[in-house]
């Protein structure tokens, strides 16, 4: 071994941030994701990438990064995203894990910046990191930029609907541990009841206003775009939180943001039956959304427009209003 092999062991021998990436069939995206990793202004990370039992060529890709910072663990079958976040987690040594979603990118700063304002925030407990984020909008083929709004104690933010995406974060490893990491019982809203679980527990959350993801929204293998799963997960996600959401915010505001999800949700399957031509049930779901009115009321103007008018006269209109403003 050289001496700038020895040194080179030594920078990583004890890594200061773990990276967990999870992925299932998306050996196409996944080397994006990897290289903004090993793209970071820090070099002390280890990144643990987490194979869902893919059944594409995601081990070649993988094994193109020569990279020794890189840990790879098969799991051999397909057990679900929130399975393999945990396996990722056990698999990490650092005080501090970042999660990173195998169709989205960081930018170059983004462990350092977070890095820094967890050194320097005024909260002395805080142990959750979240940053601004660029997000793709399939539906309209634009861009938004979703920032980051709320630092200390964000349990009422977070019961009101307030939820940043998973590959913004940063988290101390022992307050993941101590809240149980991801509930592997949940087909959707794992992130959010982990956000939530985290908040509760007394931790605080700080933000770095820099854009430091950017965020994909496609339709292969996203939990997002699976809608069964996605009402699956919300029955048991309100189970859990409704109560703590009514006696802390008030029934009407708990009642909108019930309202608020399902209307969207709706909203998707009129869109993806519109696209199938299958117009009896889009309407089916229209009428639907109308249940959750007044609070539904964006989603039924959408959703009129796309049932009329269809998906690229609803992407120009939408367009439209936002350069209008």
């Amino acid at each position: 071994m050289t001496v700038s092999d020895n040194m080179e062991t030594l920078v990583y021998a004890q890594p200061v941030v773990s990276v967990v990436i999870p992925t299932f069939n998306r050996a196409h995206l996944l080397p994006k994701a990897i290289a903004s990793v090993l793209a970071q202004t820090i070099s002390n990370f280890e990144l643990v990438i987490v194979d869902d039992g893919s059944t594409d060529n995601t081990v070649e890709v993988v094994n193109e990064f020569s990279d020794i910072r890189i840990k790879f663990l098969p799991l051999g079958k397909n057990y679900g995203g929130n399975y393999a976040r945990n396996q990722g987690i056990k698999a990490t040594n650092a005080e501090l894990v970042a999660f990173l979603d195998s169709d989205d990118e960081w930018l170059p700063r983004k462990l350092e910046l977070q890095l820094a304002r967890l050194e320097d925030s005024n909260h002395p407990q805080a142990t959750v990191v979240y940053c601004q984020y660029c997000e793709h909008q399939e539906l309209t083929d634009s861009q938004i930029i979703v920032e980051a709004s709320y630092e200390g104690n964000v349990f009422d933010q977070l019961l009101k609907g307030w939820c940043p995406a998973l590959s913004t974060f940063m988290i101390k490893h022992s307050s993941i541990l101590e809240v149980g990491g991801f509930d592997e019982t949940l087909p959707s809203f794992q992130d959010y009841d982990l956000f939530l679980r985290l908040a509760e527990a007394g931790n605080h959350f700080v933000a770095v206003s820099n854009t430091l993801v950017k965020k994909s929204a496609h339709k292969s293998h996203q939990v997002s775009g699976n809608w069964n799963a996605k009402i699956r997960g919300f029955e048991v996600f309100q189970n859990r939180w409704g109560t703590a959401m009514k006696s802390r915010l008030g029934f009407w505001a708990y009642r909108k943001w019930v309202s608020n999800h399902l209307s969207f949700v709706r909203f998707k399957e009129l869109q993806k039956a519109v696209d199938a031509q299958e117009m009896l049930k889009a309407w089916q779901q229209l009428l639907a959304i109308s249940y959750f009115l007044p609070w539904s009321g964006k989603s039924m103007v959408k959703g009129l427009v796309f049932l009329l008018l269809g998906r690229n006269t609803y992407r120009v209109i939408s367009r439209s209003l936002k350069h209008s403003h």
